[in-house]
């Protein structure tokens, strides 16, 4: 060792080397320490905002967001809308992915000067990537389907205010069974609907937060005329019946991970859906949400019921530019063409001889009415006050009278979720504001308030 000691003494003199006794050649790190590291750190939450002046920091205008669960049909429903002149849907493009990291201290703070942060530059990038495959397709509105979108709705809507939401449902049961078969390697049965579950109840979580319209799988295979015709009436464009015939409208690749690629929707036409599951094969998970989306009546709530009685269902409400523009379609109405011209019915709740009424042409059994605001706060008024929302045709004893609702979304309570802002009128001279609202049987009313 004194030997050892001495050399080493010289050889760090003079070179600054030593001689020590030779170790493994490669020290394994411990296990726990290689997984943590193959891992990676778990993504923070990145704060997020709307833009500050959407005229300058978005490309895209009123963009449209396919809100659905995993094989829910959505490939099918953005292959059809791809199919009209003035819509582009791509395949899934998972943009929300595309993250932002500043590589250096100096070029975060020269953005924080510019007055952006993180998820500024994210939204950012995600606009301009939507947008550039919009222009590419020379279309002007783009419509956007990626199921996993559905777990991020809060931040899709802050990114683009003025987004517009189609939230497609299917049984829960058939969603379950598709995801399985779509992968049987990957998953059995039981793992298929737990994880699909994952996708319905974000889905719901976005459909109760979000105003939109709701189609479900089995209309659009049952029907997929009228299904399209209402989404176009939503989107406020035209319906064109070459949508029908997508296969020869559309030009699409079908890719694993990137929306649908089975034989089925590469036919180019809409087939008909697998029969519905009875009562007793949904599986135990998904009875709960197969309740909530009216797959099973759920007593109790009457959800089911209302849904079953011939009403105006309420498709659109927009309460804004000193009006209420109301879209929808009659539901459980049969000769519709017979009954005479029909009108929007407002009827004040406390003074049943206090009516409005306005043209309402049906086509194809849809309706589109927009009332003032200054209709709904005549002279005499006394706030608050309600008016009660009907469609009638006929008169005298042959009157039709069908309550204005929302029932076929399966969503209830709708009075606490869907809440629509207030335009102001005067009464007399006194300000009020003037606002629709769900009632607590999911009816749609006007109220009258006082100004706060």
């Amino acid at each position: 060792m004194n030997l050892l000691r001495k050399l080493n003494h010289k050889l760090g003199a003079t070179t600054g080397f030593e001689i020590r006794k030779a170790g493994p050649l490669y020290a394994p790190a411990p296990r726990s320490a290689r997984a943590k590291a193959s891992a990676g750190p778990k993504p923070a939450q990145v704060a997020y905002r709307p833009p500050e002046d959407p005229e300058v920091d978005r490309l895209l205008r009123r963009p449209v967001f396919i809100m659905s669960p995993v094989r829910s049909g959505s490939t099918l429903l953005r292959l059809l809308l791809n199919a009209h002149s003035r819509l582009h849907s791509a395949h899934e493009l998972h943009f929300r992915r595309l993250e932002v990291n500043a590589g250096t201290r100096l070029a975060e703070q020269a953005m924080a000067e510019l007055g952006l942060e993180r998820a500024d530059l994210e939204h950012l990038i995600w606009d301009r990537v939507l947008h550039r495959e919009l222009v590419r397709s020379g279309k002007d509105v783009l419509v956007e389907k990626t199921p996993s979108n559905t777990f991020a709705y809060k931040r899709i809507a802050a990114c683009w205010p003025d987004a517009r939401f189609v939230f497609l449902l299917r049984h829960p049961a058939s969603i379950a069974r598709s995801w399985y078969e779509a992968d049987p390697a990957k998953r059995t049965e039981e793992e298929a609907a737990l994880d699909a579950l994952r996708y319905m109840r974000a889905t719901e979580r976005a459909r109760q937060a979000l105003p939109g319209h709701v189609v479900r799988y089995e209309e659009l295979t049952e029907d997929p005329e009228a299904a399209m015709k209402a989404i176009c009436s939503y989107l406020e464009i035209d319906f064109e019946p070459g949508m029908l015939d997508y296969g020869s409208r559309t030009e699409s690749s079908y890719k694993k991970g990137l929306g649908d690629w089975k034989d089925k929707i590469r036919s180019g036409q809409v087939q008909a859906g697998r029969a519905l599951p009875a009562a007793d094969e949904i599986p135990e998970p998904l009875r709960e949400i197969s309740a909530a989306w009216g797959y099973t009546d759920d007593e109790g709530t009457g959800a089911a019921a209302a849904a079953r009685e011939p009403h105006a269902e309420i498709a659109e409400v927009w309460p804004r530019d000193g009006a209420v523009r109301l879209t929808g379609r009659l539901h459980g109405v049969a000769g519709t063409s017979g009954s005479g011209p029909w009108e929007l019915l407002l009827v004040r709740r406390d003074d049943e001889d206090q009516q409005l009424r306005y043209p309402a042409e049906l086509s194809d059994g849809g309706f589109d009415v927009t009332v003032p605001v200054a209709d709904l706060a005549p002279a005499g008024l006394t706030p608050p006050a309600q008016w009660d929302i009907h469609l009638t045709a006929g008169g005298g004893g042959t009157e039709v009278r069908l309550r204005a609702g929302r029932h076929l979304d399966g969503i209830t309570g709708k009075k606490n979720i869907m809440v629509f802002p207030g335009q102001p009128a005067r009464v007399d001279g006194t300000d009020v504001e003037v606002k629709p609202y769900y009632t607590v049987k999911d009816n749609l009313s006007v109220e009258v308030l006082p100004s706060s």
